[in-house]
């Protein structure tokens, strides 16, 4: 049977911090020169929705496009747009350079389908690789030619931010994002457990509230299905010790399977509300599982019936590994 892979929890959880303005803009302060910062309106920022990796890639890349304003009055009436690539193999990748001008183009193609201008767009790329990245960074490297070719070339670059080359006194800016950082770049290592506490420490500055819960939840998640060497009860100790607040897992685990059926609802209204539900359960199940997930078109060929007994075993299977019976 043919086996394909919902986003790894490595996009989740770059997906979901960096879908967090406060987040995304303190990213961009750190890591963009300056002068490329003092142009943007960073007030302006906004989250645009679509993704233009091609799909067989989404395994290993998670991509976040953001527009935002320019400060320079000749300007005003003008945007600029910043890509976010975020690489999340385990080695570099050769191509990188070329995907990233592919799908800078792509985006280009889709403003003048909807008539607007061609704009700025700062790419940038996230990577956190075991191995430091060693792969080419500008599209010339990629294309050896004689000098004299250079002034009919095509130039590209993209900025790196290689995590398994950063010190940790580098990765600065708001608690949330260098919580973040840390966590991918020590996310696989055993040496997670022993930054456990310096990362929650982290975010002590946003105090106890509801954004704080939802933030130990994704982490929670992301460390329970990305390193099986740290137990739950070590995570809720550290946590209650730092914050004297309880994360339950199995609410975690909750949350994410009707995130599941949410998201089975809105993709299969063609085939009916109720086989998308337990489709995009099962395929969540299996993610937060670890599990290979079936394609789309292999559950659907199931009828309903046996969809359902497939999500029941499924839930309960992340009932037992979250300890929520």
């Amino acid at each position: 049977m043919a086996e394909s892979r919902l986003p790894t929890p490595h996009n989740n959880l770059f997906r979901f911090s960096l879908s967090q303005i406060p987040t995304v803009r303190s990213l961009i302060e750190t890591q963009f020169p300056s002068r490329v910062v003092e142009e943007l309106m960073l007030d302006t920022l906004a989250l645009e929705k679509d993704s233009f990796i091609d799909p067989q890639l989404r395994e290993s890349y998670s991509d976040l496009l953001f527009s935002v304003m320019l400060r320079n009055p000749r300007f005003q009436n003008e945007r600029a747009l910043v890509y976010i690539l975020f690489e999340h193999k385990s080695h570099s990748d050769r191509l990188t350079a070329f995907q990233m001008l592919k799908y800078i183009v792509r985006i280009w193609e889709q403003g003048l389908r909807n008539n607007l201008p061609l704009c700025p767009i700062l790419p940038f790329v996230v990577y956190h690789g075991d191995d430091p990245w060693n792969a080419p960074k500008r599209i010339e490297d990629l294309i050896p030619a004689p000098e004299a070719f250079g002034e009919f070339s095509v130039r590209f670059g993209f900025p790196l931010l290689d995590l398994s080359q950063t010190d940790d006194d580098r990765l600065i800016g708001e608690p949330f994002l260098q919580c973040v950082l840390r966590l991918l770049k020590y996310g696989r290592s055993p040496k997670l457990l022993m930054e456990l506490k310096n990362i929650f420490q982290l975010l002590t500055p946003l105090g106890i509230s509801l954004d704080l819960k939802d933030r130990l939840e994704a982490i929670v998640v992301y460390i329970m299905t990305v390193n099986n060497s740290i137990p739950i009860e070590d995570l809720q100790t550290t946590i209650h010790q730092i914050f004297a607040v309880e994360i339950e897992p199995g609410s975690i685990a909750d949350k994410f399977r009707q995130e599941g059926l949410q998201k089975g609802r809105e993709e299969g209204r063609e085939e009916g509300e109720q086989r998308g539900a337990l489709i995009g359960t099962i395929q969540t199940c299996q993610s937060l599982l670890g599990e290979a997930t079936f394609e789309r078109e292999s559950l659907s060929a199931k009828t309903v019936e046996d969809l359902a007994l497939l999500a029941d075993q499924l839930q309960a299977k992340l009932r037992r590994r979250y300890k929520s019976d």
